[in-house]
């Protein structure tokens, strides 16, 4: 059985081997982890908006990256696979305008920019195309439809597939892609209650965006389309469960049902304590919801009791799982695989990525007990 057929036998709810998915990893830690042939060289931005497919190396970096952590699918176009839900064309595109010694300031193709700096890493976004909802009305997105963007990504969706593994497409949020890119974080959440009738229609034009390069990425044979909009933190919701049903939810159902016409899944990432939305979330048709890390949403075995037959669960582990002693991981490991396998409907994944400071050793002994536990019984 291939990665993909795994995969695939997972989401159907199968019972059998239980497929991995690592979230991701900074690029210069994952050299440090695997190798530097086994990293894509096309992640970062350029110079010039990045379109269009990967190229010949960056495919072979691809399948030998997802062989080195164990993963069953790759992500179409040009640094789409090494950080979930970030890179090719369904998200907005990045180019360079800057460059510092320890930093870089990027420009996204709405003119929100970046700034990234490094030693310790991390980044904010300033300078958002709207800083108010007076102007939204003649706000105009990027142009969704350019044939440019999808040019030869059929051609990475038969190479994937001929290596065994599922192509997926990533595409914005419609939460996280407000803020992201055309909004400033704090002001969306006050005018989720006192603008609503202006944030709808900006909502609505990044939904006519996703929904078009969505469309396009599922003609060019993507078998799963992957976004990410984290609805919650460890505590809480970040918004209430009516806000979610009436300027979020519509736009999910949608996207669900354009996916399922393709024969194709959707597949979201949702941080955070989501328990009381999870009913509203499932109802619009998503396939696959991932972290479901229990530091924020609680024990496995009640997710699974609740909404294992409605949904593939993706995830599982803790937060702090690379912190624990090997005993301890064990234990952990052995009994969320044992839960999610049960039923099928099951990948295992982390929490948010590899984190900096798992050195080579312990990721190459968790890897090692991981293959183990989650091999067919």
């Amino acid at each position: 059985m291939t990665k993909r057929e795994e995969l695939l036998a997972a989401i159907r709810h199968e019972e059998g081997a239980v497929p991995n998915w690592t979230m991701g990893f900074f690029v210069d830690h994952a050299v440090e982890l695997l190798g530097e042939e086994n990293v894509v060289t096309d992640f970062f931005p350029e110079d010039d908006y990045k379109m269009g497919r990967a190229d010949d190396d960056n495919r072979l970096r691809n399948v030998r990256y997802v062989k080195a952590v164990d993963n069953c699918a790759i992500g179409i176009g040009k640094g789409a696979t090494i950080s979930f839900g970030h890179g090719g064309p369904g998200e907005m595109m990045e180019k360079i305008i800057e460059r510092g010694k320890d930093y870089q300031i990027s420009m996204y193709e709405t003119g929100v920019k970046k700034m990234k700096k490094w030693n310790p890493n991390f980044y904010y976004n300033y300078d958002h195309p709207l800083e108010n909802l007076d102007g939204v009305e003649s706000f105009q997105s990027p142009d969704a439809s350019n044939p440019a963007r999808y040019q030869g990504l059929d051609g990475d969706v038969a190479y994937y597939r001929e290596r065994g593994y599922l192509p997926y497409a990533n595409l914005n949020g419609i939460f996280s892609g407000i803020h992201y890119f055309l909004y400033p974080y704090e002001k969306l959440f006050v005018d989720m209650l006192l603008e609503k009738e202006k944030l709808s229609v900006l909502i609505k034009k990044l939904a006519h965006f996703n929904l078009t390069a969505a469309e396009n990425l599922l003609r060019c044979g993507a078998e799963m389309i992957v976004t990410c909009d984290d609805m919650g933190d460890a505590r809480s919701l970040l918004f209430s469960c009516e806000l979610y049903e009436e300027l979020f939810a519509p736009y999910h159902a949608e996207l669900a049902a354009l996916c399922h016409s393709y024969g194709a899944t959707l597949h979201l990432h949702c941080h955070g304590n989501i328990m009381k939305m999870l009913p509203a979330i499932i109802s619009t048709g998503i396939d696959i919801i991932n972290p479901f890390d229990p530091y924020e949403i609680g024990d496995i075995s009640e997710i699974k009791e609740r909404f294992g037959k409605k949904i593939t669960i993706c995830g599982g582990l803790d937060k702090f799982f690379f912190e624990f002693d090997r005993e301890k991981m064990r234990a952990f490991l052995t009994r969320v695989i044992d839960i999610g396998r049960k039923g099928g409907g099951f990948i295992l994944m982390d929490s948010g990525g590899v984190p900096e400071n798992v050195t080579k050793e312990t990721f190459s002994y968790y890897q090692q007990l991981s293959r183990e536990l989650r091999a067919a019984r």
